[in-house]
């Protein structure tokens, strides 16, 4: 996963999330310190909202080049 590639989110929204985006473009991607795998992303979703969510719960439906 990098930046600029097109995810789909798999996993489940909690109840307070109104709009529940469902594709986004990845912005930043994080590491863990210690395993150096990809930890979380930053998202630009399809609704217009920016955020962070675990690296586990989206899939890569196109990648960038």
């Amino acid at each position: 996963m990098k930046v600029g590639d097109l995810i789909k989110f798999v996993g489940s929204w909690s109840t307070y999330v109104d709009d529940k985006p469902k594709t986004g473009i990845v912005m930043e991607v994080w590491t863990s310190g210690r395993t150096r795998r990809v930890s979380s992303v930053d998202v630009l979703w399809d609704s217009g909202r920016a955020g962070n969510v675990l690296a586990g719960s989206v899939e890569v439906v196109s990648e960038s080049r």
